[in-house]
């Protein structure tokens, strides 16, 4: 079986400080609850590097491995996940994401790779769609968290 491999992503125009977005990003176990509980219940990680998270109404995901590298000026957080609804419900062997730093126009990127079979194709413009709207939400309310803090 040949596996075709498929990126796509978002960009989201932010009104915080970068670095002060980008901490918050780096402290997302925490931060994504807080910033949108209507999407992150809990992510709770532990020593191994794994994350357990649920989305509440939107997407499950059971395990999701995290590992956090920042490379030259623009900072990324990569992350794997290893099992669970992304995976099964969309038939995708691999799925791979990193959200990068703002950069000087303070837009933040999330981009996520997968493997999938041919066949599976009408799926996998599902997985875009719905990943694309937890994203977006994601990192807007996460913005609008911030500013609220702030004032």
């Amino acid at each position: 079986m040949a596996f075709v491999t498929a990126t796509a992503g978002v960009q989201v125009l932010i009104k915080s400080l970068p670095d002060t977005f980008w901490t918050k990003i780096q402290d997302s176990a925490n931060s994504f609850p807080e910033a949108a509980p209507n999407l992150y219940s809990s992510i709770a990680v532990s020593g191994t590097g794994y994350a357990k998270s649920s989305m509440a109404q939107i997407l499950r995901i059971s395990k999701t491995r995290l590992s956090l590298s920042l490379k030259n000026s623009r900072g990324k957080l990569a992350y794997t996940v290893t099992d669970g609804d992304i995976l099964q419900k969309y038939k995708v062997k691999t799925f791979q994401a990193e959200i990068i730093y703002p950069n000087t126009g303070k837009w933040v990127e999330w981009i996520w790779t997968y493997n999938y079979l041919p066949e599976d194709k009408t799926r996998i413009l599902e997985l875009d769609e719905e990943i694309a709207v937890i994203t977006v939400k994601t990192l807007a309310k996460l913005d609008s968290y911030i500013q609220n803090k702030l004032t």
